[in-house]
This record gives C-alpha cells, sequence and structure tokens, in this order.
C-alpha cells in the first residue's frame, strides 16, 4: 500500500521528536539534579534519528551500512548486558527489549526497509504508472515472515509497556518522580517508537 503524504510527515515528525526529547533528556537530567536512564535515552535518540530515515527520504542522515553496523553493536552490547545481570529481575526485561530493538532495526536495514521511490514513504510493492508501460516497482522488504513476526512482537511489546506505566515507588511508598527525570515519558517513547517501527515493516508487507 502506499501510505499517505500527511501520514509519512506525521510518523518521521514523531521520531526526530522522539530523537529531540532524549538529547534533551541527557543534556538537561544533571542540571536539574535529576536521574535519568542514560542507556534508554541514548538508544531512543539513535532510533529516533535511524527510524525517521527509514520512514521519510527527507530525514535520511548516516548511510544504511553505518546504521545496520550501530544496531549491531547496541544489539551485543545489550545482549552481554542482559547477561551479565541476567538473575536481576528488576532490569532484565528492559535489556532485553533493548536488545530486541536493535535486532529489528538491524532486520529492517538489512531486509530493505526504506522510504519508496514513489512518493517519499514506505509503502507498497508496485504503482501504476499510468496507460502503456505498465508499473514502477518498489520494492518489498525480504524475509516478509521475519517481518511480520517482528510486527507482531512489537504490538504485543507496545500493549506491556502502555500496562505497565505507573508512578514509580521506593520501598518506603514514596514516590521516586522527584529523582528520575519524567520516567513515564520514556515508556511513551518507548511505545511511540515501537509502533512506528511496526508500521515501517507493514507499509513494505501489504
Amino acid at each position: 500500500m502506499n501510505a499517505p503524504g500527511w501520514l509519512t510527515a506525521l510518523v518521521s515528525t514523531l521520531m526526530i521528536f522522539v530523537a529531540g526529547y532524549s538529547l534533551w533528556r541527557l543534556a538537561i537530567s544533571r542540571a536539574w539534579g535529576r536521574a535519568t536512564d542514560y542507556e534508554s535515552d541514548i538508544l531512543h535518540l539513535a532510533v529516533g534519528i535511524a527510524a525517521a530515515g527509514l520512514v521519510a527520504s527527507w530525514a535520511r542522515s548516516l548511510p544504511r551500512s553505518l546504521w545496520t553496523g550501530v544496531f549491531i553493536a547496541g544489539a551485543v552490547y545489550f545482549a552481554v548486558r542482559t547477561y551479565l545481570t541476567w538473575s536481576d529481575r528488576a532490569v532484565r526485561g528492559e535489556l532485553l527489549a533493548q536488545t530486541g530493538c536493535c535486532a529489528v532495526l538491524v532486520y529492517m536495514f538489512l531486509a530493505g526497509v526504506a522510504p519508496t521511490t514513489i512518493q517519499g514513504s514506505t509503502a507498497g510493492q508496485y504503482t501504476m504508472a499510468g496507460m502503456g508501460d505498465g508499473m514502477i516497482l518498489d520494492q518489498t522488504i525480504t524475509y516478509p515472515a521475519i517481518g511480520l513476526i517482528f510486527v507482531v512482537a512489537l504490538c504485543f511489546y507496545a500493549v506491556a509497556v502502555l500496562n505497565g506505566i505507573a508512578p514509580l515507588r521506593t520501598e518506603g511508598g514514596e514516590s521516586t518522580s522527584t529523582l528520575m527525570l519524567a520516567p513515564r515519558s520514556v515508556d511513551v517513547c518507548r511505545i511511540v517508537i515501537v509502533l512506528v517501527l511496526a508500521y515501517a515493516i507493514l507499509t513494505k508487507l501489504v
């Protein structure tokens, strides 16, 4: 399918916003005397910039091969972190999710998820080129079954994150929101990211 131009612009802008917000968190947290999850913020910064370029041509930044290397390194890093902290259930789930996010990005870059050459969106395989010569080819991704599995997993993860959003509490019951910098906004960024990644894959599958 061909995604409407306004939807492509909205999705890519959301990714740029997520990247900018993550960069702002990294820059302002110490000045405000708040703690932040540097690993998540750095990952969201990279994913936001990379995913925007997968959706819209105007948002392309680094070459695909370089982005692939970045997320391969990220997947290895988070996989090692997961192995080393496997007994800590408090961080294990998040590290697994970050490993999976990097793996999805690696798949997307290797499988050919990219803005279409037809209207600048990630969509469709063939579009009619008017009367006469037939069609313009807009290539789909390779290994579509893997892409579909990732889409389902991303949607389930988005629901899980949404269901888990709640005020953080200390052991004494006092809110930790005064210590962490807007922790629930990070979960919102996670939801936006996984839905955009699912969207980018789906528009190449259907």
